[in-house]
């Protein structure tokens, strides 16, 4: 039996800021019954968390190709929309709604309670850990070092994944935990912050190695090892993030402290990642794709 699909959106295809809006806008277009199809290049695992959180009750997801290659994907519209749910098409880089297209990052609103915010953020630095993990993997089969991609890499881990997502984590959300009853040490707050230094070493094992490219014939390997260290790593945190620490965050935290939260990650944003960092982000990892096609 041959399925008809109301939609098909192959998201390979699209650029970076396009495709989570263009997928909710499909769906969206879907009447109660009608399916459409996704296709992607890595496994749409975060995409299905962000439809979980903000369709609630409203989906099912059908997985019909499950890689290494490509994924596709069933969705179909089961109930309709809830008449309080955000707009698609409001939706930004990294799970923010659009500032009005003006471009200034500190416009940007968030969409949904924080850790979903941090759930979104997620979903891009899986894309950047994919890219570089086919980069990697060329290395090993004897490509030439590329030292400029390897440069942005650190750059987009960095900046993004280390000093804005790990940074509203550390000074904000496990803060917040901590004073809702969580311990700091022992417990699964204490392991994260291990990560996160862990984390940061196989990052400055990337640099050091694209650094030493040309002049020290341990270089590719240096980048080889904390490559592959650090995707191993980032892949199962954010697993234990999305799946065991945010959930209990979303227990025990307030109403008031989900609001305070998500003013503060606007504050830390706009005063400590600086403006503008999102929209370089996203273009640093559009390049970090583009670099492994």
């Amino acid at each position: 039996m041959v399925t008809t699909y109301a939609g098909t959106v192959d998201a390979r295809i699209l650029p970076i800021p396009q495709k989570h809006s263009t997928i909710f806008r499909t769906f969206e277009a879907l009447a109660v019954g009608e399916a459409m199809l996704l296709v992607n290049d890595h496994d749409p695992k975060p995409l299905y968390y962000q439809f979980a959180a903000e369709r609630t009750g409203q989906f099912e997801w059908l997985c019909l190709e499950n890689g290494p290659e490509v994924w596709r994907v069933e969705i179909r519209r089961v109930a309709p929309a809830a008449a309080t749910q955000q707009p698609a098409e409001a939706l930004g880089c990294c799970g923010h709604a659009s500032g009005g297209g003006h471009g200034h990052a500190h416009q940007h609103a968030h969409a949904g309670p924080p850790t979903q915010v941090l759930k979104d953020e997620h979903d891009l630095i899986l894309q950047a850990l994919d890219a570089l993990e086919r980069k990697i993997a060329a290395l090993e089969t004897g490509a030439a070092p590329d030292r400029a991609y390897f440069e942005k890499a650190v750059e987009f881990l960095r900046t993004f994944a280390d000093k804005c997502h790990h940074g509203k984590e550390e000074n904000l959300l496990f803060k917040t935990m901590v004073d809702r009853g969580f311990p700091l040490q022992g417990g699964p707050i204490a392991v994260m912050l291990s990560e996160h230094d862990t984390g940061r070493a196989f990052i400055r094992g990337m640099a050091d190695g694209a650094a030493g490219l040309g002049k020290d014939p341990s270089a590719t390997q240096q980048i080889i090892q904390s490559g592959r260290g650090y995707i191993q790593l980032l892949r199962a945190h954010i697993d234990k993030e999305n799946t065991i620490l945010f959930p209990l965050a979303d227990h025990v935290l307030t109403p008031e402290d989900q609001e305070h939260l998500g003013k503060e990650f606007e504050r830390f944003e706009a005063e400590e990642t600086g403006a503008g960092v999102h929209e370089a982000s996203l273009k640093l990892l559009e390049e970090l794709q583009a670099g492994v096609r």
